[in-house]
């Protein structure tokens, strides 16, 4: 009996061994995840804008011939330093000569018919005072004294316009400066009113651009700006600007003409040269995110972020501004509050409700705060 009863023991602590590794042991706790995260705070960005802007001269103009004819003489070429009421060119003048001449003849003519028209004047008064002539006698000698003189009068402007078209046919310097433009070759003929030079006189240059009415409609005289110029062989540079005038009309419906005084020119610059003009932007308060702490969205401009909220992940649909801002960060106008901690490594990763804790890292990742 005492070897039943030691086999019995044996099946039964056996069975009881089996059944004991048969049991599932209870799940362990899930640990908390370390994230990198980053807390909102709402960033004042200061943008600029940039337009294109032509250097030229204060002082500057276009000569041309006030008559038209054909240029027999040009005295000057580009680069030419002239001195006000200098000659620069000139037309033919014969055709003006002659006009001189025959006024002048018809000047002399009226000149002899109002002395004679004078002299019968007088004499039809005396007589006319003897009552020998009647008074229409005496009334046609007045009137035909007053054409005589009407037409010396009108032979008279007739030789100052003559006088005057010679003197027209020639462009003088109204200032002094320099030929930085010559548009026209001697011996071709030329209407009144076309540019044969271009003259531009000192060192004082500004700088005309054509704004968006939406920016012009917030600058004023007095506004700070910069250009910054780029020239072969040399190091770019910048020159302070503060806008003078700016237009009240629009030029092709939505551009407003600006022109900006230029501080300190540089020796080198020369008019006609194109700018890059830099104005200050509108400040805006941004909340931003870098763009590795997105999840895209299926819909453009949405998306979706990971804050850390009590030991935990809760995933936080998001609205994004337009554009990309420095560093690599998108812009967000909703979803997102200051102070919230939002999960700025591995977002393709996460998942809803997971368990996290922040992690300070020892290297700066793209997009962290120091």
């Amino acid at each position: 009996m005492s070897s039943l009863t030691s086999m019995a023991a044996a099946a039964a602590l056996l069975a009881a061994l089996t059944a004991g590794c048969a049991r599932t042991p209870a799940p362990a706790p899930a640990m908390a995840r370390p994230v990198k995260v980053e807390t909102i705070s709402s960033t004042a960005v200061q943008a600029s804008e940039s337009f294109v802007g032509t250097v030229r001269a204060r002082q500057r103009s276009e000569l041309g011939f006030e008559s038209s004819g054909r240029i027999s003489a040009i005295l000057v070429d580009v680069g030419d330093r002239v001195r006000s009421g200098q000659v620069l060119a000139r037309l033919d003048e014969a055709p003006a000569l002659r006009r001189i001449e025959k006024a002048e003849a018809d000047r002399i003519a009226a000149a002899a018919t109002l002395t004679e028209r004078t002299t019968q004047l007088r004499h039809n008064e005396s007589l006319a005072k003897d009552q020998i002539v009647s008074p229409v006698t005496l009334e046609s000698a007045q009137t035909q004294y007053r054409l005589a003189q009407s037409q010396l009068q009108a032979a008279e402007a007739a030789l100052a316009l003559a006088r005057r078209e010679l003197a027209l046919s020639r462009i003088t310097a109204p200032f002094d400066g320099v030929i930085v433009a010559r548009n026209v070759q001697p011996y071709s003929d030329i209407s009144a009113g076309l540019a044969v030079f271009q003259i531009e006189a000192g060192q004082t240059l500004e700088v005309v651009a054509m704004l968006p009415e939406a920016v012009a409609a917030r600058i004023a005289p007095g506004q700070a700006a910069q250009a910054s110029i780029s020239q072969p062989a040399q190091p770019s540079a910048t020159l302070p600007l503060k806008l003078e005038r700016i237009s009240s009309r629009n030029d092709s419906g939505s551009l407003v003409q600006a022109i900006f005084r230029i501080d300190g020119v540089a020796p080198t610059l020369r008019s006609g040269a194109m700018v890059s003009l830099e104005l200050p932007g509108v400040v805006n308060k941004l909340v931003s995110i870098p763009a590795a702490a997105l999840v895209p969205d299926t819909q453009a401009g949405r998306g979706k972020v990971f804050v850390l909220e009590n030991a935990k992940l809760v995933g936080r649909p998001v609205q994004l501004g337009e554009g990309l801002l420095p560093d690599g960060r998108i812009p967000v106008t909703s979803g997102l509050k200051t102070g919230d901690q939002v999960v700025v490594a591995g977002a393709a990763f996460l998942s809803e409700g997971q368990a996290a804790v922040a992690h300070a890292p020892t290297t700066l990742l793209h997009g962290a705060k120091p």
